[in-house]
Parts: C-alpha cells; structure tokens; sequence
C-alpha cells in the first residue's frame, strides 16, 4: 500500500469563546449515528429572510463519503486518479490541515465510483475504511498512521462501504468473512478480538442498541438482518432474510422498542421487524416506499425518509413507526434525499443538490427556506455541527454552508 501525507502546520484553527456550541458530528450520520443532535442553539431557522451562505468549498475527488466534525476538524475521504485521499480540512475555513494518500481503484461501476464510507473519530484518533476494504487508523491532529489492516473477507460488487463504529474500546467492522460477518479490533492497536457470524457484507453501517439491559449490534448485511449479543458474541441472536437486487441493502436500520425497521431500493421497499423473539416476525411492510442508497432517521414516533431513487422520485415521507401509517408527505426535488435532524428541525439533501429546511407539525411538513446549494448528483448525506453544514457531491465538489445565527 502506497501512501503519502501532507501536513499543513500553519493552518489556522478558527474558535470563538463564549458562544454555546452545538454537538459534534464525529462519525457517519453524528455522534448516535442515527442522523440526529438534539442540543443545539446555533441554528438559524429562518432561512426565508436570512438563506444560508457558502463559507468555503473545495474538491476532494470522486466518492459517497460524507464528514466527520470534531474539535474544529471535518474530515472526508475521495478518489482521484485511483488514488483515495483523507482529507483533514479546518471546519471554518476549509484550510487544509493534513490529508493522507494511498492507492486505490476508481472502482465507477454504473456511477462515477470513488469512495463510499466516511471517517469515524474517536478522541485522538480517525478510523477509515476504503472500498477495496483497507483499515487505516490516523492520528487525527498530525495524520501519521498509527496502524492499518487489509479486510479479509468477500467484497461485494461496490466494495466494502460501512464505517467503522467504536464500541467501548473496541472497533467494530462488517467485513463479511465466512469465519466473522462481524469483526471487532482492539481500536489502539489494531489486533483482532472477536469475530461473530458468516454473512456476506452489506452496505450499511452497524448500529448498536441496548435492549433489556444488553447491549446488540444490528447489522444489515447482503442478504439478511442479524443481531448480535455484544457481550457474547458467538452465533447471532436473530437473522431475518432480506434479499435485495445486486445485494444492495446500503440503508442503516433503525431500533425502537424490541422492533428494527429496514429498507432497500431495487422495489424492496421498507419493513419493520419485531426482534424479541428467537426467531424475527414481519409487523408491516410496504414496497412502494425504498430506499436505494439514501439514509433515513427515526423522530419520536416517526421513520422520516426522502423516499426513491433509480429514476424513481419519491416524496419525503413520515411514517408511524409502529403501524406504517403515513403521516405527512411532502414534494421534494431530485430522485431521493437524505435527512438529518437538528435540535427539532429537520434538514433534507436532495440528489438534485438542493438544501431544504423545515419542521415535522405531525401532519405536514412545514418548509422554512431552502437552498439549490450544489450541482451535480449528491448521495453523501449531509453533516453538521457548530452552525455549519457540509455537503458534497459524488464528483468531489464539497461546500460548507453558514447556517447559523447572525
């Protein structure tokens, strides 16, 4: 593995004292992983009469990868020239503080390819997967490398896409080997420590949860959802069959209650799936609502979604957890979007790179300003922190928007 650092010592870290700071945005979809902050006070929610602004952009290459925002870093990753970059920028200026190079195919496969996963943060240090399933840990002040692995396990026709996830002192990743679908490395050194399952890998991100006093990670690999017991890790504790066209399951699950919901595109549609039993029982399900490549986040009671895509728009879409009945819909542009909640509001980023802000008024969605902020398709989901949003597109472009207050 070839790879090459830069490091800019003289870049300038922005902070403003005395100002109240929202949460950070550390790993793929913030710091639960589930799309969503509930502390914020910097928010500017009028964006009728005061629309957002761009701050700074940049090109990082080719790729779906969205950020990672700690500490007044926000990192990402891109290919160019089948070569993938880490990219270190400081989160108010967009100075470059370090990146990181290696070698690695463009892999444009029916899109225009690059890199997929996004970058985890943890304390120090800065974990990232690439497609063709290299593991590097980075020390996230300097960029040095403070240790790196290759997957060993079956790489699926887009590569490996899932970010990793801390858990304790443990990393856990979805390589997809017959002899661990689920693996976990000690996060400081690398060395493995366990390894559960034998499913072939999805796209989706674990996500970890707590049930009854335990904690479970529910992982959508390519042909099914399986749970497993974070403290026992030995054989899974529930698998519920899921076959989806290309074995695209890229959409991470959310748990509400003893219930999971998935969802897929390629005519899948969305499920939710009551997991307190040893064997998965189907509660609901609908095919008209999919999710292809985007994101969705679960608000109180409610699975909100910018629903389609494969040149088949949907409409946002807010569904009642528990029943599947449809609360709102709501017009969006573009095939399909992604959507992130912020101290109650709720930001949508569409493919067709368009910006919208508004509330959930349990029976509509109310629209307080929007934004044609990029051109170009636009898959990453967005990212925010500190009253700035970061979004891209999958040809490179990245803008960071002022969202804040004045």
């Amino acid at each position: 593995m070839k790879l090459s650092l830069t490091y800019a010592a003289s870049a300038a870290l922005l902070f403003t004292a005395g100002i109240a700071q929202s949460e950070d945005w550390p790993r793929f979809l913030g710091p639960n992983g589930n799309g969503s902050i509930s502390q914020d006070t910097r928010l500017n929610t009028d964006w009728k009469s005061d629309p957002p602004n761009s701050l700074w952009t940049g090109n990082v290459g080719l790729g779906c990868s969205s950020f990672a925002i700690t500490d007044g870093k926000a990192l990402t990753l891109g290919n160019r020239n089948d070569v993938d970059t880490v990219w270190c920028f400081d989160a108010a200026s967009g100075a470059v503080i370090w990146k990181s190079s290696y070698d690695e195919p463009t892999q444009a496969k029916y899109y225009s390819g690059g890199t997929s996963s996004t970058p985890t943060i943890d304390e120090d240090r800065v974990y990232t997967v690439s497609k063709s399933g290299k593991l590097i840990c980075f020390d996230l002040e300097s960029g040095e490398i403070h240790w790196e692995k290759d997957f060993d396990g079956r790489k699926q026709s887009w590569g490996w896409a899932a970010s990793p996830v801390v858990y304790g002192d443990l990393l856990l990743i979805d390589p997809g080997a017959k002899k661990g679908a689920l693996g976990a490395l000690n996060k400081m050194t690398g060395a493995f420590v366990w390894a559960a399952g034998d499913e072939e890998p999805g796209y989706a991100t674990p996500v970890i949860y707590n049930a009854n006093g335990k904690d479970y990670a529910a992982v959508f690999h390519k042909k099914a959802l399986v749970g497993y017991d974070l403290a026992n890790p030995g054989d899974p504790v529930y698998r519920y069959s899921w076959r989806t066209s290309y074995g695209a399951n890229a959409s991470n699950p959310h748990y509400r209650n003893g219930k999971i919901f998935i969802g897929s595109g390629y005519g899948s549609g969305y499920a939710v799936i009551d997991v307190t039993q040893g064997e998965p029982k189907l509660l609901h399900r609908d095919r008209e609502w999919i999710l292809k490549v985007q994101t969705s986040i679960l608000a109180g009671d409610n699975v909100i979604a910018h629903f389609g895509g494969d040149g088949d728009p949907r409409d946002m879409v807010a569904l009642d957890f528990d029943s599947g009945e449809v609360r709102w819909k709501q017009e969006m542009p573009g095939d399909l979007g992604n959507v992130i909640a912020v101290g109650g509001n709720l930001i949508v980023f569409t493919d067709s790179g368009h910006v919208i802000l508004g509330t959930d008024q349990g029976d509509r969605f109310q629209e307080l300003g929007r934004k044609h902020a990029l051109l170009g398709t636009s898959w990453a989901p967005p990212a925010y922190a500190d009253g700035r949003l970061y979004i891209r597109n999958n040809l490179g472009t990245v803008v960071c928007l002022d969202v804040s207050k004045s």
